[in-house]
């Protein structure tokens, strides 16, 4: 996938789109793909990034896998976390939706999803980091 469009359809058919309307998730992709225009993305999901709490986040965050790399563009900010040198990727269900914990040697990055289906994106994840 390499346009908003289709990175926007995919999250939505899977429903890991945060209950994002089209207009918006296109618009957040739009922004993506700005970031990274070179890379086919094989999976994409919508979540709020480095959640602590429900007023400290880095805002809707749109993110995609590339091979062994999770590429992310919030509101404040763009990353790339290379998934092999993640020593964890984990996923809680909280009151307010389920939290997804990658820890890496020097950070813990934490991703809410909402009420999407947090196998499936953490199965992905885990695919794409060899810890399947």
């Amino acid at each position: 996938m390499n346009t908003a469009t289709e990175l926007y359809q995919f999250s939505k058919k899977y429903q890991i789109n945060y209950n994002t309307k089209e207009q918006k998730g296109i618009e957040l992709f739009d922004r993506f793909l700005k970031e990274y225009p070179k890379v086919n993305f094989s999976f994409s999901f919508i979540g709020f990034h480095q959640y602590k709490s429900f007023k400290n986040h880095e805002g809707l965050t749109g993110y995609g896998i590339s091979g062994n790399m999770l590429y992310t563009v919030s509101r404040k900010n763009s990353y790339q976390y290379n998934l092999y040198q993640c020593k964890s990727i984990t996923g809680q269900k909280k009151m307010n939706g389920i939290y997804l914990t990658l820890e890496f040697e020097k950070e813990t990055v934490i991703i809410n999803i909402g009420f999407a289906d947090g196998d499936l994106v953490l199965a992905a994840l885990k695919q794409s980091s060899g810890k399947d």
